[in-house]
């Protein structure tokens, strides 16, 4: 992940103006070719402008069939342009700026992930004493709680593991 973050973003006047259709649309979102009709301007430049706000992290792009044709449903990741959050965050006081949310997803994405009882009976939740109490904000705070965060890094590691694991797995066979 870029250490930029949107508040930092520097974007053409046609990029805002996508950008803030786009937001608008709300999280339904906007048809790539709806949104270069809108702004009066070609299916080339309007990808073009889809494909650089998606890669600064400011919209998703989903490829969608609609009425047997592919196009992309454009979705805001932010609420402002980089510039009004810009602005919102030099008001904002040094505790409030160390806090950021991460928006939720546009819509629900179908993982095929298998859990098995024996990984959810690892994570230190299950066993903790003050599981109800333990909320954001709370003096007991799983954002704040080393047990977890060790968990997590933990099953992390495994993760890349397994990954890099595979990974030299195909590269073997396909060498051989």
């Amino acid at each position: 992940m870029s250490s930029t973050t949107n508040s930092q973003v520097t974007l053409s006047e046609l990029e805002k103006k996508a950008l803030k259709l786009i937001i608008e649309a709300g999280e339904e979102g906007l048809l790539q070719q709806d949104l270069w009709k809108m702004l009066g301007i070609d299916s080339r430049d309007g990808s073009r402008i889809a494909l650089r706000l998606a890669k600064k992290r400011l919209i998703y792009r989903e490829l969608v069939n609609i009425r047997g044709r592919k196009t992309y449903r454009l979705t805001a990741l932010v609420d402002k342009l980089p510039e009004e959050e810009k602005e919102e965050e030099e008001k904002k006081t040094e505790e409030e700026k160390e806090v950021k949310y991460v928006r939720k997803a546009p819509r629900p994405i179908r993982l095929d992930v298998k859990v098995s009882m024996k990984l959810v009976s690892t994570i230190p939740c299950t066993t903790c004493p003050h599981l109800d109490k333990c909320a954001e904000g709370q003096f007991y705070d799983p954002t704040k709680c080393m047990k977890l965060t060790q968990w997590l890094h933990k099953m992390a590691i495994k993760l890349q593991q397994k990954r890099l694991a595979k990974r030299e797995l195909q590269a073997a066979s396909s060498v051989a």
